[in-house]
């Protein structure tokens, strides 16, 4: 093909001809919402703010040039997903890699929402609010589901839980995004327990900065699969790599579905890096210590506004607390959120809009960053 040849548009497909292929609710659905508005400070993506120093990139670029680029890498990579897994406690074949974590949720949904979908006496249940996500994939799968709805402190409450019949799935995240708020790992245990028919999958991007990881409930809970990334606190959001943990029939019913060679050569060789290397290990354990510091001076630096503001304007925004990277901010109303999304948008920073998302009204979620970069948003915040 030549580039000087006219660019052209194939026809246009009539809509009802076109409903005849998807699922009922495809059509009609948003499509997953990137904001690309570049500011010179970007707080709106959980992104680790620290990216990795050059003595662990040419560790990388060194193995790749020992690599055969011609090749295909490992379909499955069974060797780094046991790696993950051993370093987990686990044995051989509890681990799937697949291309971020964004996509095995996907995968897991869709293939543990069949039955519940063919028996009609089943439900998936997602919690809300959390990550946009998993409700945005039921409506493109075609997946009705019941939400489990924070309560009015923004926690998990058993008592909202829909009711669970054999064959039902619960999706949630721990830490929550965007809130922040986790399921206790008692809790975890206990609904494990109650409900051995229900598949309750855990969604933990932000792992490293959580109390309580679940993994030790695999040990006795068959029911239970975890969905993990190397995206958020590892900063490797660009090398694309992230993984299931569970019982070995779950994985391998997975396994059939996940198109083979997905992890690409680079990926599977900063992976190893980050799993192996005794520099990557220490750096990154103080990457959780700062970023834990950081969000811990940002909520108390806030917490103090918010008070101030109320004693002085009557009203003001609320911080919930958080056990991420992140922190979710509650205006009154949703004009003063948006008021003052516009305006720290205005100072060159970029935070996340959530309040369109369901029961966020008025609420705005900011990424902790920098030490530099926190600075500016709390500068920015005072006049917002």
């Amino acid at each position: 093909m030549t580039h000087n040849q006219s660019l052209f548009t194939p026809p246009m497909v009539d809509h009802d001809w076109l409903k005849k292929f998807l699922v009922p609710g495809l059509i009609a659905a948003n499509p997953y919402k990137i904001d690309t508005t570049s500011t010179p400070v970007k707080l709106d993506q959980n992104e680790n703010p620290w990216d990795w120093p050059d003595s662990l990139k040419d560790k990388i670029i060194a193995e790749l040039r020992r690599q055969p680029w011609n090749r295909y890498p490992s379909a499955y990579a069974d060797d780094l997903a046991d790696l993950i897994g051993a370093q987990a406690g686990l044995t051989p074949g509890c681990v799937l890699l697949g291309p971020g974590s964004n996509y095995l949720i996907a995968l897991v949904m869709s293939t543990f929402s069949k039955g519940a979908l063919a028996s009609g006496q089943t439900k998936v249940v997602v919690a809300r609010p959390s990550f946009a996500l998993y409700e945005s994939h039921c409506a493109y799968d075609g997946i009705p589901f019941h939400p489990w709805p924070l309560d009015a402190d923004m926690e998990y409450n058993t008592d909202l839980l829909p009711v669970l019949t054999p064959g039902s799935m619960v999706v949630f995240a721990s830490p929550n995004n965007p809130v922040g708020n986790v399921l206790p790992y008692a809790l975890l245990e206990k609904l494990a327990s109650k409900y051995p028919d229900v598949l309750f999958v855990g969604d933990e991007a932000y792992l490293e900065y959580a109390k309580e990881p679940y993994t030790p409930l695999l040990k006795n809970h068959a029911n239970i699969l975890l969905v993990r990334t190397f995206s958020k606190t590892l900063g490797a959001a660009g090398i694309r790599l992230g993984y299931v943990l569970g019982s070995p029939p779950l994985v391998e019913q997975l396994r059939k579905l996940r198109l083979p060679y997905m992890v690409n050569l680079f990926g599977l060789v900063a992976a190893r890096l980050v799993l192996e290397d005794s520099e990557a290990q220490q750096y990154f354990k103080g990457i959780v210590a700062t970023g834990i510091a950081e969000r811990d001076r940002v909520f108390h630096a806030l917490t103090n506004l918010a008070a101030t503001t109320a004693a002085a304007a009557g009203h003001a925004f609320k911080v919930i607390p958080s056990e991420a990277n992140f922190l979710l901010l509650k205006w009154p109303d949703q004009k003063s959120c948006e008021r003052a999304y516009r305006y720290i948008l205005e100072q060159g920073i970029l935070i996340r809009d959530v309040s369109r998302s369901p029961s966020l009204t008025g609420c705005l979620r900011v990424t902790i960053g920098t030490h530099e970069q926190n600075d500016l948003f709390l500068a920015a915040i005072q006049n917002a």
